[in-house]
């Protein structure tokens, strides 16, 4: 192996044993990207000759799905590399695991199914009213976008939920 590819290697590795960094950073900073966009989106703010409207909120749904998925990720591989003994146990995700349980972690992911479903009720309901023929979809697509993107968080969270449970079943 060349010293190059050595060296490429060993930061892999280094990465991988630093899932702060490689996960939680990154998704945290794609989720806040993704709620400013929402924040700008939802209302159709324009600014500077710039109209953030129904793509934008896909868009930004994308941001927070993806960064959602990196934090959750960030801690599963946490929770593993201190299982395993591949990392020393950390302070604040024990402080984390007691604030943040499989019942709470379960009852939010209910709060945001439940909305992300109301939301999409609502849309069909103004299709309704539309006699299910053609809607305004900058209209509509601001009760679909955060409705399936709700749903999919609150669908992520009880999958993952019960994952790290299975996951710390070893350390209690």
């Amino acid at each position: 192996m060349t010293t190059t590819a050595t060296a490429a290697t060993e930061a892999l590795l280094g990465m991988m044993y630093s899932p702060e960094w490689l996960f939680l950073y990154p998704g945290v900073v794609a989720v806040l990207v993704g709620l400013v966009g929402y924040g700008l989106a939802l209302p159709g703010i324009k600014a500077l000759g710039v109209t953030f409207d129904a793509h934008t909120l896909l868009v930004c749904s994308l941001f927070i799905l993806l960064g959602y998925q990196s934090i959750v990720f960030a801690i599963f591989a946490q929770t593993f590399a201190i299982g395993e003994g591949l990392l020393p146990p950390n302070p604040r995700l024990d402080r984390f695991y007691e604030l943040v349980n499989l019942e709470r972690g379960l009852i939010a992911a209910l709060v945001a199914l439940v909305l992300g479903v109301v939301l999409l009720v609502l849309a069909v309901n103004q299709w309704r009213l539309h006699g299910f023929g053609r809607l305004d979809y900058a209209y509509t697509m601001r009760f679909v976008i955060p409705g399936v993107t709700l749903t999919a968080l609150g669908f992520q969270t009880i999958l993952s939920g019960f994952f790290v449970s299975i996951m710390g079943m070893r350390r209690k």
